[in-house]
Order: C-alpha cells, then structure tokens, then sequence
C-alpha cells in the first residue's frame, strides 16, 4: 500500500507549520488498526496539511494516497478518510469557482502568491470530483460510517450533479443505515438548493423539478416515492419503503433550504408532529469511543461525547437548528417552532430548542418577549446542561433580556457562587474557574448586569473580594454604572495589588479602569491609583468619562501629548478635553496626526468631531482626506462626522455617508445617528433607512459565526433608526 510514497520529495512542500516531512507517517496513520493513531493522523492532516481548509502543494499530493486509503476493503477508519476529500474538494462551497477568484483578488492574505492559492483549490477540487466512480462504489460498501460520508463527498462532482441526483434517490430504498439515509437526502436538498440558485449548470429544469418533488413526497409520504429502474427491485424488507420521521423532518429541511415555495401551508404543525414522533424517549443511549488523545479533533470529540451523553435523541439536536436554519426569513414560524419545544416535558426537545432559539435571536430580528421568556425558564431546570445552554443563549442580549430580569435575578440569587469550567452546575455559577487563565463572570450574573439592575452587585461584591478576581468583573460593574458605585473601594484595592507579574495585567487594568470611570465624577476618588498607570492609553482614555472632577490628572497628561505613538497622544487629547473643555492644547496634536496613516488619520477625526467648530483651522485638511481614497469606508466616516460637527457642510457629507451606507455596514448606526444630527436636509436617506429597517437579518449577521456583540448593536441600531426617521421626515407624516 502507498507504493512511491517515500519517493516523493515531501521536505521541497510546505504546509501551515513547515516543510511537510511528516506527510507519510500521517498517511499511514490515517490506516492503522489502533484508532488513537488515526484520530492523531487525521488531526495533523487537517491541522497542518489541510489548515483551516487551505490548500497546499503537499495537500494535492495526498489525494491519490487518501482515495488508495478509502478503496482498501474493509480497513478501518475510511469514513473520516472520504470527508478529508470531501473537505479538500470543497464539497461545502456552492460556488468554487467565486471563492478561487476571491483568494486570487485577496492579496492582502496571500500575498504575491494568491492566484497560485486559488489555482490550488481548483486542481484540489478537480482531483477529488475525478474519483467520483470511486464514490458511487462506496455507496454501497459494508462500512456505514463510510457511507454516511460518501453523499457529502459527491458534492464536489458538480459535473455529475444529474447523475449523482438519481443515483442517491435510488439509494435510499436499500440503504438501511439512518444515518447514511439522512445523509442521502440532505445531499440532494444541497444539490436541489444550489441548482435553484444557479450554482450548478449541469443540472436542467425537468431534473430540479423531479428531485424537488421527490424531496416533498418525502416529507408527506408515508412510504418512499417509487423510481423506475432496477434498484427498485432491491429494496430490502427490513425498510419495507416506510418513511422514518426523522428523514422526512431531513427532506422538509431540504425543501425549506432549496424551494420554499413547495412547503407545505401547515409547515410547523406538521414539523412538530414529525419531531413528536421522531423523538425516542426510549432509544439506545450512545456509548464513548474509550480513548483519548492530546489532540484538537480530540478534544472536540470527547466535547461531543460529553455533550450526548445519557440522550436518547442526539441526532436531533441537529435536526432542530437546521431545520430552524433552513427557514430563514420565517421568523415567526422559527419562533412558533422553537417555542412549543421549549414547552415541552422533554428535557432533550427543550435543550434543542435553547440552543436553536440562541441562533435564531442572534441573527434574526423579530418579537422574542415571549421567546426569551421560555429560554429563561429553563434557568431553573435541574438538568444542568439545559440551564446552562439557557444561560449562554441569554448571556449577550441585551435589553432583550427584559421580560427575564426576575428570572436572571432569582438564578443568580440560588447559584453557587463559582463552579470549574467543567463540572455540572445549575444554576450558572456567578463566576467560572478556568484551569488555563483568570476567572470570568458567569453567564447569568453578566446578563443580570447588562440590564443595569442592582441585584447583580452583592454577587459582583464577592468576586472582587477574592484574591483572583473575574479578568472581566469591570466590564459587568461598568453595565451597571453608577449603580454600583459602592464597589468603588473594593476596585481601587484590586488596582493597588494586581501582581506586576500577571500575563494577564493590561487586561486587568483596563477592565477596572473602565468600571472606574462608568461612575462618573465620584470614580475621581481612585485617581491616587490611576494616574501611577497615566502611560498606558488604556487608563488614559477612560478617564475622561471623570469630567471636570478628574481635574488633578492635567498635570501628568499634559506632557503626554507630546509622546510620538499615536495611541497614547491622541488618548491624552480625548481625556484632557473632556476633563477642561479646552481645545487650545490639543489641536495642534490633532493636526500633526491628520498628516499620518490611515489610522492616524480616524483616530485624530474621531476627536476633532468630538470638539466642533474650535476645529474649523482643521477644515482645509478634512476637506482633502474626504476626496482621498479610503479602502473600508472608517476614514471616510469620521472625515465625514468632523466636517459635519465642525462646519455643519451638510453638501459635503450626504453622498459620502449615502455611499457608506452600503458599502460598509458596521457604519450604519453612526452614520444614521449624523443623519438624525443634519435633521431634514438629510431626508433623502429614508428610503435606505425603512428599507434597512424592514429587512429581517441582523445587520452584521453572517453565516459563518457571530461576534458578542452582534444582537445588542442591531438592536441599539434600530433605536437610533427609528429616531433618525423621525428626525428626518417632513412634519405631518
């Protein structure tokens, strides 16, 4: 097996972390009989070789060795073998080609090399879909983990979309494994979905059409939809053509994902009826792999494993976030959906429903009152995974988080006051012990803060007396502002013994530098420990927020801004203005970082917004830096908000912020906050505001993850939208 393997010059190739010398050793790890040393294998394949999904010269090397690998009969461990290919033939990505030409255009990352980059992944995908045969054989090999992969894997042979279509639907009759039958019908809604949006060619109008149809007598049928041909003929009466609940709840998550116009008009009563019967309170519980390795694809394992462990339904944690998922826009059909499963008396349907509830609000707008109300009473379930699933899908909400202010007091009122990371817990704790760095606030506590109520400072109290406290206490004091206030001495302790030697000090300093001054004039009382630490930007800024009573730190900021970095200097500017209200120091420093970089640039604009018409000797200058080009629109912004503030150029800034509006939508709440400023001369922008305020996606939502963020700055920018709106429509309307 693997004959020249050794003959191939592996050191002349790279992958992420050096030259590729170890490529044999994990080949042939990949095959070994102990399945430690082919997790381990399998690990560095997709931790060096296949990094992040990157494709090397040592990657495309491997792929006749990997499909040597997956055609051994019976040798153990092929199934993952057949999802690396499918991976490194980017079975995943609709369109390819669009991401070749986008790692060619992204120079930024890949330097001179980019359309070498992006030549990679087209031979990458080329060689994978050429062993296409090899996968159609697999369809029908022993081993079932091999043929739960195998649909995933004809993915890549987008040439062969018609034939891979009738090949997978004329599968599932003999197909025994309901794994392997999920993963037969979830490749052809993929399939359905990519030839809807134009993605495959290769597949024609009367073929999208057959299969969509047989996708939809899946999901109402009570027994498989016939083809003609010979597979029919095979059919095993051990299936005996009945439809399981389970793959008819996978082809209504295909239909929603490709063609929702063929949903059925009671999608969700249908949905649930489907999921009632899927669910097996009965079904076999599922057993740990025994072994362990010091590996990432290790350690998730292992996560995964904790996580089913003692279910009797773990398959349909997934079902219910892509079934959720699949729907999309539908936002109170998700929310009907989720909501009745969090009513349920089965502890398993309310965990699934926590967490597909968790993605929905995080990149969907919509009515969630009563939504977060049902996750929230899950907080008080004894089952600890669900309370603390419930827990982390309420952690970064916000305001939304209102009708649960109760709950979130009365959870944190009856919890321990810290846990591991790891062990059982319910409630969540007020803070949690990590082996590896600081402790942080629990999920619940930090919730209760954001809503700036005061039931979260005894907990916070407890965590600053400790000896080590939360790395992110001050980030939850600051939530709540004046209202904390009492914890002031405790804070100015924390600051006067922080150990020099912490990894971890500038963290820690800045935290409780920002809790400091969310107090306003009374933080002024910690100025004895604060301006020791008057050299770091992230003390300086903060203290502006102190106003006039921090009027005893002038004397040691004023020499500060003189220093060269941009960051310490423009700082000082910020909070010596807003302690005196003098803008005579500090423009002169303004103006010498208007002649810097691009982000010398934004931060002195930022400042010179802050302080209006004193600047209009900057004018000339933000007038030029306007016209100039500006690649991510940051600049533009700030130049934009100067001119407004300084001169009030109305002319000047509108089309600029029009332009950004569109082109860079992290902008958008600062740009319609100087909409609203300008007021009625900017009202040519309320077409794009009610069209923004109409769209169903959270304005920084993408697919492929999410920031802590993401929810409270939607929600804050459709706040200051509405406002904007008023602002700007003419009187009467």
């Amino acid at each position: 097996m693997f004959a020249g393997l050794d003959e191939i010059d592996w050191a002349s190739m790279h992958h992420a972390y050096g030259p590729a010398v170890e490529v044999p050793e994990l080949l042939r790890g990949l095959v070994s009989d102990d399945p430690a040393v082919r997790e381990t294998a399998l690990d560095g394949m997709h931790g060096a070789v296949h990094h992040q999904g990157d494709v090397y010269e040592c990657t495309l090397a491997c792929v006749p060795y990997l499909f040597e690998a997956v055609t051994r009969p019976g040798g153990p461990g092929r199934g993952p073998i057949v999802a690396l290919l499918a991976s490194i033939g980017c079975a995943e990505v609709d369109d390819p080609e669009e991401l070749a030409r986008s790692i060619a255009a992204d120079t930024d990352h890949y330097g001179e090399d980019a359309e070498d980059w992006a030549d990679n992944y087209r031979r990458a995908q080329q060689a994978v879909a050429a062993g296409h045969p090899v996968f159609l054989d697999l369809l029908v090999d022993p081993d079932p983990e091999v043929r739960r992969a195998v649909p995933e894997a004809l993915l890549v042979c987008r040439a062969e979309a018609p034939r891979v279509l009738d090949t997978l639907r004329r599968r599932l009759p003999v197909e025994r494994d309901p794994e392997a039958r999920t993963a037969l019908v979830e490749t052809v809604g993929t399939l359905v979905r990519r030839a809807a949006a134009g993605q495959l060619t290769s597949v024609d109008e009367p073929e999208l059409r057959a299969a969509t149809e047989w996708l939809v007598d899946l999901v109402g049928g009570a027994t498989e939809p016939a083809l003609a041909g010979p597979a029919e003929a095979s059919v095993d009466p051990a299936v005996g053509g009945r439809v399981e609940p389970a793959l008819r709840l996978a082809a209504l998550t295909a239909v929603s994902g490709g063609t929702p116009a063929m949903l059925p008009a009671d999608l969700v009563p249908r949905a649930l009826a489907l999921l009632d019967a899927a669910y097996r309170p009965d079904g076999p519980v599922p057993e740990p792999a025994g072994f362990h390795t010091d590996t990432l694809l290790g350690a998730v394992r292992e996560l995964r494993e904790a996580d089913v462990a003692g279910r009797h339904s773990p398959r349909l944690g997934p079902a219910v976030s892509d079934l959720s998922r699949s729907l999309g826009d539908r936002v109170p059909d998700r929310i009907q959906l989720l909501g009745a499963l969090l009513r349920s008396s089965d502890w398993e349907r309310r965990l699934d429903a926590v967490r597909a509830a968790g993605n929905l609000i995080d990149g969907w707008r919509g009515d969630y009152r009563d939504l977060v109300a049902a996750i929230g009473r899950q907080l008080s379930d004894p089952n600890p995974r669900l309370s603390r699933a419930a827990g982390r899908a309420l952690v970064h909400l916000g305001e939304l988080n209102r009708p649960v202010v109760d709950v979130l007091a009365e959870s944190v009122a009856g919890a321990a006051p810290e846990e591991s990371h790891r062990r059982d817990a319910c409630p969540p704790a007020w803070i949690t012990v990590w082996p590896s760095h600081a402790p942080t606030v629990g999920d619940t506590l930090l919730a209760l803060a954001e809503l700036g109520d005061p039931r979260a400072v005894p907990p916070l109290r407890w965590a600053l007396e400790r000896d080590d406290p939360p790395k992110d206490v001050g980030a939850a004091v600051s939530s709540l502002g004046p209202t904390a206030v009492a914890l002031l001495p405790l804070i100015r302790h924390q600051l006067r013994t922080l150990p020099e030697s912490a990894a971890d000090l500038a963290v820690r300093r800045q935290d409780l530098t920002c809790a400091v001054c969310s107090f306003g004039p009374a933080g002024a009382a910690a100025l004895p420990e604060l301006l020791p630490l008057a050299t770091h930007e992230y003390v300086i800024r903060p203290l502006g927020r102190l106003g006039p009573a921090a009027h005893d730190a002038v004397p040691v900021l004023r020499p500060l801004l003189d220093a060269p970095e941009r960051g310490l200097a423009l700082a000082t500017v910020s909070a010596l203005y807003r302690i005196t209200g003098d803008p005579v120091p500090v423009l002169p420093v303004l103006g010498r970082f208007l002649d810097g970089d691009q982000y010398d640039v934004t931060a002195a604009a930022v400042e010179i917004a802050e302080i209006g018409p004193a600047a209009a000797g900057h004018l000339p200058r933000l007038r030029v830096l306007l016209a100039g080009p500006d690649p991510h629109g940051w600049l533009h912004l700030r130049v934009a908000q100067a001119l407004w503030r300084v001169a009030g150029d109305a002319d000047a800034v509108l089309p600029v912020l029009a332009a950004l509006w569109d082109r860079n939508q992290y902008t958008r709440t600062t740009v319609a906050t100087i909409w609203a400023e300008i007021g009625p001369p900017a009202a040519a922008a309320l077409p794009l505001l009610r069209a923004e305020q109409a769209r169903p996606r959270r304005h920084t939502a993408r697919d492929s993850g999410s920031g802590s963020s993401q929810v409270t700055e939607d929600e804050e920018l459709l706040r200051v939208m509405a406002g904007t709106v008023d602002a700007l429509q003419p009187a009467g309307e």
